[in-house]
């Protein structure tokens, strides 16, 4: 496989390439789905869900802070305490419902300490103020918990060995982490859904009838009873699943391996993420034509759907002025729900998701790229592609959803993303380099004529990725400055050349 040379590697910023797989396997969320759940089981399944929530926005609140400094290192002591002292049984969950949600949310607790000591390494790298020594010493509490647990609470400790014949200002350092760690894990975390939970293999069971259908069984709220549900998918799950509660719907999260199969892919192709198709290739194919059109739909349905909403919002106060409270919780309860109005948008997501992977997949299988080159889209502004509507209920949502594909997809296939900057990409022609007007899908230059805009733009990035002068972290003005310094030049010479011919 053709692999992008090094000299381009230093002018380009590859995607998640800590997370890049090529010869092994990666994450994937298998969905399995569940129906003909009765009422009573639904209503015991939220009620395990709200208690199970419980226990994680106790142990957030407990332990989300400083206070959980001593317990980073070993988690499983709060399990033991909560034991010994039957604290645990104020949720009324089964054992392993509750301990289940203390390891889930330290999890997450250490995923936060994490990435707050990750921006805090920064901080005190970048600091002249300190010694190398003291930076050391600065980042060896961070690693060591309880040490900088006693440290930041101002608390006395033996110094370890190794710091002991140093030149260090204790406590001007102590005070330093402390102030960092205010402002970068200030805030607890918190969940206020109680829609879903976690169980492990030994709180489900799955068997198959004489019909062949499949069943679960997750643990109940009593011991020894289980929640009977069937599946529609005949697959045995194995290790930990997630139980998501959606109405009266009930989705069986799973996190499987899967392996990646790189592509025999040869060249590099850059793509140009649009409105009207979802991707134009360097090559000049276009993938997920139509895609403004189902975009369009959905959005002039929500428009129309909340239109009618706010005029009964707006009756609802009418007759709240007057007085006439019941009249007003009456039209709240019957007419203003949310259950349905979310459900539809959902199922209207799922098919715009659908759309993309589909296209994306068509792009991959038939063009084959070894390395593929996409837009910066972090501070690009879609506003001028988007009608008013989609662009109300889709445009950030559209960039996110759309780079995390392509990121899965680069990554499930073996191949390198490469991402460039994105400034002026669509505004100049790639024939000449010269300004031009983007009007729709048509890009309109002096020299070349009317180009397709998409295309055009493709092949723009393509040739940034390897552009020496222009990296991702190039400010949109010097990038403008830079394109119109060559286009000076080129221009010089050709006047030269001309000169030169004449005489």
């Amino acid at each position: 496989m053709e692999m992008v040379e090094r000299g381009e590697v230093a002018q380009i910023i590859i995607a998640h390439k800590d997370r890049l797989v090529r010869f092994g396997y990666m994450k994937k969320t298998i969905k399995n789905y569940c129906f003909n759940a009765t009422q009573s089981k639904l209503n015991e399944l939220y009620e395990i869900a709200l208690r199970y929530t419980s226990v994680k926005n106790e142990i957030f609140q407990r332990y989300g802070s400083i206070s959980g400094l001593n317990y980073l290192s070993y988690p499983r002591q709060i399990r033991n305490e909560w034991v010994k002292t039957n604290y645990a049984n104020k949720f009324g969950l089964q054992a392993r419902y509750w301990k289940q949600a203390v390891d889930e949310v330290f999890s997450n607790i250490k995923s936060n300490w994490s990435n707050g000591f990750r921006k805090i390494k920064n901080n005190i790298y970048k600091n002249k103020n300190y010694t190398e020594v003291e930076k050391h010493y600065a980042f060896y509490l961070l690693k060591a918990s309880i040490l900088l647990y006693k440290a930041i609470t101002f608390q006395s400790f033996d110094l370890p060995e190794i710091f002991k014949d140093k030149d260090i200002r204790r406590d001007k350092i102590h005070k330093y982490l402390k102030s960092r760690l205010r402002k970068y894990l200030r805030t607890k975390s918190y969940q206020n859904k109680n829609r879903s939970f976690q169980i492990d293999r030994n709180m489900y069971d799955i068997h198959k009838d004489n019909k062949g259908r499949t069943w679960i069984g997750i643990m109940g709220l009593t011991p020894r009873k289980r929640v009977r549900l069937q599946m529609t998918s005949s697959t045995e799950s194995t290790g930990n699943l997630r139980i998501v509660l959606k109405g009266k719907h009930i989705e069986i999260h799973q996190a499987e391996d899967i392996q990646v199969n790189p592509i025999e892919g040869k060249d590099k192709r850059a793509i140009d993420k649009g409105f009207s198709e979802v991707i134009t290739s360097s090559s000049g194919r276009k993938y997920g034509e139509q895609f403004n059109q189902l975009l369009k739909k959905e959005s002039d349905r929500l428009s129309e759907k909340n239109k009618k909403r706010n005029k009964i919002r707006a009756l609802t106060d009418k007759y709240e002025k007057k007085g006439d409270i019941v009249k007003s919780e009456i039209i709240k309860k019957n007419n203003l729900g949310k259950r349905k109005y979310f459900y539809q948008k959902e199922i209207n997501l799922n098919e715009i998701k659908q759309f993309i992977n589909l296209s994306l997949n068509r792009f991959i299988t038939e063009e084959r790229p070894a390395v593929m080159v996409t837009e910066d889209l972090r501070f690009t502004n879609w506003n001028k592609k988007l009608s008013k509507n989609v662009k109300r209920y889709f445009s950030s949502w559209l960039k996110g959803y759309l780079q995390e594909r392509i990121d899965y997809k680069t990554m499930l296939n073996g191949v390198q993303q490469v991402v460039v900057n994105s400034a002026y990409g669509s505004q100049i022609c790639h024939l000449c380099g010269r300004f031009g007007v983007r009007n729709g899908d048509k890009f309109y230059c002096e020299v070349h004529g009317v180009l397709d805009a998409d295309h055009n733009a493709a092949l723009n990035y393509l040739a940034r990725m390897s552009d020496p002068d222009i990296t991702i972290y190039t400010p949109y003005r010097k990038v403008k400055d830079i394109l119109q310094e060559r286009l000076r030049l080129s221009n010089q010479d050709s006047r030269y050349s001309v000169i030169k011919t004449g005489q």
